[in-house]
């Protein structure tokens, strides 16, 4: 890999500022409400793709407790070590946070239930290569939940089938859930 290659996170302060909007918005709206929108059921490994502050890791990992894991990836070291110190004030320990500077997150072929794009998508240069990780990390009969309000969702739609490695099952508002075709 180049470094032409290599994505620049946000600066410092812009992830401080958005940091503080999740809060705030946090407070007026229920984010538990939106976890029961996301096939939490029976899922053990999720990535939790673009975390930021980990406002759905954290509760996520809860959820899938200690007979599951979850992986915060994403390419500014504050957002790696926000969740690293929130993991471990809430003596979390199946949360693993992988900072990176591509789409490639290291994470093992065919490991993953579940992968959260939340507000990430309208932030990604390269999706046929980010679609192509997902793929790969994903087990056959995973899932990507995508959420976001800041791209129609005919759009995301469009997105996610011209990679021609998914199949979108719903889209409901601004959530999205699609399983991955068969690999070749």
């Amino acid at each position: 890999m180049t470094d032409n290659e290599k994505i620049k996170p946000q600066t410092d302060f812009a992830f401080k500022l958005m940091t503080w909007l999740y809060r705030t918005y946090d407070l007026i709206h229920n984010t538990k409400q939106d976890l029961k929108k996301i096939p939490l059921e029976e899922v053990t490994t999720v990535v939790d793709y673009g975390c930021g502050p980990g406002r759905y890791t954290l509760p996520v990992a809860k959820f899938v407790g200690a007979k599951g894991k979850v992986f915060a990836v994403d390419i500014h070291p504050l957002a790696i070590k926000t969740i690293k110190g929130k993991a471990a004030r809430e003596s979390l320990t199946n949360i693993e946070a992988i900072l990176v500077d591509y789409y490639d997150t290291g994470i093992q072929d065919s490991s993953v239930d579940l992968v959260l794009l939340i507000d990430t998508l309208p932030l990604i240069k390269d999706y046929n290569t980010l679609f192509q990780e997902m793929h790969r990390i994903l087990k056959q009969n995973g899932y990507i939940f995508i959420e976001h309000s800041r791209i129609k969702m005919s759009r995301t739609r469009e997105i996610v089938e011209i990679t021609g490695l998914f199949t979108v099952i719903k889209c409901q508002g601004h959530h999205m859930l699609a399983v991955p075709k068969a690999r070749k």
